[in-house]
């Protein structure tokens, strides 16, 4: 068996040549030997290749110009935003996020929706002025140290931007934090003190869903979201461990909680939209943000969903066209969707959203081509804002499922895409009995 020398620590990897039978042909670093499929279903959150750190996000990281912050004393806005990592989890760094400025004007930081129509360079520069101070605790029994922990849980339940002043074992040196799962952010640095010095904004949902002991998680989510609160807020207050029945109460890793808000969402909404009559046409919705080419087709069918992703040759994490699905039936799946990752609970979100608010039901086929232009990841709110944007516009409509097909397929890269798809292969293959009925 072949033994290949890998580095394990960023030590290790300045300036490390991979000791291989065969080379290196991949700018970013990734060995040959590496499948384009296991980068796209990986997208540098599970390890998959065995490196123990993502080459690409690592050579991303590196294109951007470090951040700086002379000094131990940190005084600023909070969006409000928190962060908690999943390194060494149950034991996991968390804390404020917060840039080192006092302004107002830094809300849009913390909200999805408020960055949607930014350009790439835009987000990471001023998501990148975002320093993410933590200190060390155990998810199952937090404890409190130098006030981090209460000034955390207190900016997952704010509203509005909170100033605070955090102390901060050493000066802040490092480059802006990319993630498929999350957006931009700063570099982390050790806080040893922090101190809210004003009285945040806390929703009366908010304070009465923490304070309730035997709400479930899934209920005050979904509570939440009918009360009008920013999924990015409720994404805060799961992280902070503030949701679900005391006893059972977690700190949760940001990565983490952002696809279990999307995910209980989506389901509450589906069971609601399971039994919803069908629309009567084929509806064909379309939206292009960041190099995200998103064709989103309804179906005159009972509930169902399948999202297809084309990463073109050039894309952020394929260096060659790679095509991947998972999909669902009318009674849901019990599965993570392995191949699409969190896009795809953050897409069916945004698509069930659309279905409720008309009170319909359909079958849901999503395709999207992710071009070179999405050149760095920003987290999976791109999926569902663009869905959600896409859903918003007008629709095409057809009177039966070729031309519909037809339309996308003329409208995209690859025009085989469609030998990817279940639901398509389901639609015309499969036989119902009704098509045996006489009229």
């Amino acid at each position: 068996m072949l033994k290949y020398a890998f580095p394990r620590s960023p030590g290790e990897r300045k300036g490390f040549t991979y000791r291989e039978i065969s080379p290196i042909v991949q700018d970013s670093g990734v060995p040959s030997w590496i499948a384009p499929e296991t980068c796209i279903k990986c997208k540098g959150a599970r390890n998959m290749c065995g490196l123990g750190y993502c080459p690409i996000l690592e050579s991303a990281k590196d294109s951007f110009p470090k951040i700086e912050f002379h000094g131990k004393e940190m005084f600023g806005s909070s969006p409000p935003s928190i962060f908690v990592g999943r390194y060494g989890y149950p034991k996991v760094y968390a804390g404020p996020v917060l840039p080192p400025f006092v302004s107002k004007d830094v809300e849009f930081l913390g909200l999805s929706s408020r960055l949607y129509g930014m350009g790439i360079t835009e987000i990471i520069g001023k998501r990148g002025a975002l320093y993410r101070t933590s200190s060390i605790y155990d998810v199952r029994r937090p404890k409190e140290k130098g006030g981090v922990l209460e000034a955390t849980r207190m900016l997952a339940m704010a509203e509005k931007p909170v100033d605070l002043e955090v102390k901060l074992a050493k000066e802040v040196k490092g480059r802006a934090k990319l993630d498929f799962f999350h957006a931009p952010l700063g570099p982390r640095t050790d806080a040893e003190k922090a101190r809210i010095t004003e009285n945040p904004v806390v929703p009366r949902k908010v304070d009465a869903l923490v304070e309730d002991s035997d709400a479930r998680a899934t209920d005050a989510v979904e509570e939440l979201y009918r009360a009008g609160i920013e999924i990015d807020r409720t994404q805060n207050l799961l992280s902070a461990g503030l949701l679900g029945n005391r006893r059972y109460r977690r700190m949760v890793p940001t990565r983490w909680s952002i696809t279990a808000v999307d995910d209980m969402l989506g389901k509450r909404l589906m069971e609601k939209v399971r039994y919803y009559q069908e629309i009567g046409e084929f509806e064909l919705y379309e939206n292009t943000y960041l190099g995200n080419h998103f064709n989103i087709l309804l179906i005159p069918e009972e509930w169902g969903f399948e999202m297809v992703e084309m990463w073109m040759k050039g894309s952020y994490w394929s260096p060659q066209d790679v095509t991947m699905s998972d999909w669902e039936p009318f009674e849901g799946r019990k599965t993570y969707a392995e191949n699409i990752t969190g896009g795809y609970y953050a897409a069916r979100l945004a698509v069930l959203e659309h279905l409720y608010r008309r009170g319909r039901s359909a079958k849901a086929l999503i395709y999207r081509e992710i071009s070179p232009e999405y050149w760095a990841p920003l987290g999976v709110w791109v999926v569902r804002e663009t869905a959600r944007r896409a859903m918003e516009s007008g629709p095409l409509r057809f009177s039966d499922m070729e031309s519909s097909l037809k339309t996308i397929t003329e409208r995209v890269h690859n025009k085989e895409w469609m030998k990817h798809s279940h639901t398509v292969m389901e639609l015309r293959f499969q036989r119902k009995l009704s098509d045996y009925w006489e009229l």
